[in-house]
């Protein structure tokens, strides 16, 4: 077992999503069409503090109340500063797969901080939730988040046609996985 802390890298941190908080910053994000695209599901549209704070508590509700879902807040570690989100949900326990979401403020911040962020979510899934698959979506205009989650040991499992409609185009929506294997595979290789 290694002595890193579970929520803390070098330069962010995770907490909890405080809805009122952080309605605030994530409502200027939405000023972002890719942003929007991606953590609300495709409906362009600037979304106001009171429709963020509501969506944070509804699902800050649903998570809890069913245990398969868990957000997060990825912050700077100097300032506090909000600089994404994280999910982990839809845990199919009896073949432990979950879903994963990283939301980072805008495409510098996946190259600031991504590497550091999917780090702590692999170690947070396998070691911490027991999870033997976690998959995600990326579109396929996305070539910096795809990149990083290459780096990290995700392989592309299904190339779903023209599924993402986005800046008045149709993209491909990829479907990308890592196993429990795999990733601690990659971590005996860090290591030597």
């Amino acid at each position: 077992m290694n002595n890193r802390s579970l929520f803390t890298g070098k330069h962010t941190h995770w907490t909890a999503i405080d809805p009122e908080r952080d309605a605030v910053t994530i409502s200027g994000w939405t000023r972002s069409g890719e942003f929007v695209s991606h953590y609300f599901n495709g409906i362009f549209k600037l979304f106001s503090t009171v429709e963020v704070t509501k969506r944070f508590k509804e699902c800050l509700k649903k998570g809890d109340e069913s245990k398969l879902d868990y957000y997060f807040a990825i912050r700077k570690i100097e300032g506090e500063d909000l600089v994404g989100l994280l999910h982990v949900g839809r845990i199919n326990s009896s073949n432990q797969t979950s879903w994963l979401s990283v939301d980072l403020q805008e495409v510098g911040a996946f190259e600031n901080y991504g590497s550091e962020v999917l780090a702590m979510t692999l170690r947070y899934a396998f070691m911490e939730l027991s999870l033997y698959r976690l998959f995600t979506i990326i579109p396929s205009y996305n070539e910096i988040e795809i990149a990083l989650f290459e780096k990290m040991g995700f392989l592309r499992e299904v190339q779903r046609r023209q599924a993402i409609f986005h800046a008045g185009q149709y993209f491909d929506a990829l479907v990308y996985a890592i196993l429990r294997p795999e990733w601690k595979k990659n971590q005996k290789e860090e290591i030597q």
